[in-house]
C-alpha cells in the first residue's frame, strides 16, 4: 500500500515538474518576443513655403537640404486609436531628426540637447491598410526647439509646429493588416507620395514650411538589452508573473521532496 502511494506521489511530482518546466520555457519565449522596431529615413528638401514672412531665407533652410533621422517603438504596444482599417500608435515613440545642408552643415536638430529628450506620447504613427498609407506625425512642441530669423530687420523666433512623413501605395498591395510593419521597401510606395514636411509658426499667422520627398527608408528590429550581463530581454508583465510563479513552484517541489 505504501509503495503504491509513493509511486503515485512520484508520478504527480514528475508531472508537476514537467508542467513547470514547460511554463518556464513558454515564459522564456515570451520574454524574447518583444523587440524595438526602428525606422530610419532620409529625404531631400525640394520646396520652401511661407506665409507672411518678409525674409524666409533668413531661417537657414534651402532647397536640397537633407532631412534624416529615425523613430522607434516597442513592437508589442497596442494601438491607441484609429478605427476600421486604420490603427494609430502613440505610446513611447522615440523620434529624432536633423536638417543638414547638402555639404553636411547642420541647420536644425530636433533633439533637446539639454535634456536628451526624444520619447513622446504626442507622436502618432498611423498604419492604414485600405489605403496602404504609412504616416508618422510629430506635434510635440514641448521639447522641440524653434528657429530664428529676421522680419523687417528685427529678430523673429518661430515655434516648432510639426514634422510628418507620409507614404502611400495607390495599388494597395503593401499592407495586409494594420500591424506595425517590420520591413519596409520604399519602392513599394508611389514615387509622388513619399512626402515629408517640417513646419514652424509664429504669431500673426506666420508660417514656414520645409517640404521634400523621402528617398531612403528602412526598418529593423532588435531586442533591447536590459540585463547587467548584456542579456537581451524585454519582460512582458503577464509572462513575468507566470515565470516567477513557475520558479516558486519548483522551489516548493524541491522542498517537498526533501521533507
Amino acid at each position: 500500500m505504501n509503495i503504491q502511494v509513493k509511486s503515485t506521489k512520484n508520478l504527480i511530482s514528475i508531472l508537476t515538474f514537467k508542467i513547470l518546466l514547460t511554463a518556464i520555457a513558454f515564459c522564456a519565449s515570451m520574454f524574447t518576443h518583444a523587440a524595438i522596431v526602428t525606422y530610419t529615413f532620409s529625404g531631400t528638401v525640394d520646396l520652401i513655403e511661407d506665409k507672411k514672412l518678409d525674409d524666409p531665407d533668413s531661417f537657414g533652410f534651402t532647397i536640397n537640404d537633407i532631412i534624416y533621422g529615425s523613430f522607434s517603438l516597442d513592437n508589442t504596444i497596442a494601438p491607441t486609436g484609429g478605427s476600421g482599417n486604420k490603427d494609430e500608435y502613440t505610446n513611447g515613440i522615440n523620434f529624432s531628426f536633423t536638417v543638414a545642408s547638402a555639404s553636411g552643415t547642420v541647420v536644425y536638430n530636433s533633439e533637446d540637447i539639454a535634456t536628451d529628450a526624444n520619447v513622446s506620447n504626442d507622436i502618432k504613427l498611423t498604419v492604414e491598410d485600405n489605403k496602404d498609407k504609412f504616416k508618422i506625425e510629430d506635434k510635440d512642441d514641448s521639447f522641440r526647439s524653434g528657429v530664428s530669423g529676421f522680419e523687417d530687420g528685427d529678430a523673429l523666433n518661430m515655434d516648432y509646429d510639426k514634422f510628418k512623413i507620409e507614404l502611400q501605395d495607390s495599388s494597395k498591395s503593401v499592407f495586409s493588416d494594420t500591424a506595425l510593419p517590420l520591413t519596409l521597401n520604399l519602392s513599394d510606395f508611389d514615387t509622388d507620395h513619399r512626402k515629408m514636411e517640417l513646419k514652424f509658426t509664429a504669431g500673426g499667422g506666420k508660417e514656414l514650411k520645409i517640404k521634400g520627398f523621402i528617398d531612403s527608408l528602412s526598418a529593423s528590429t532588435e531586442t533591447p538589452s536590459t540585463g547587467d550581463d548584456g542579456s537581451t530581454v524585454v519582460p512582458v508583465p503577464a509572462a513575468a508573473w507566470l515565470f516567477f510563479t513557475a520558479i516558486g513552484g519548483l522551489g516548493f517541489l524541491k522542498q517537498r521532496r526533501q521533507s
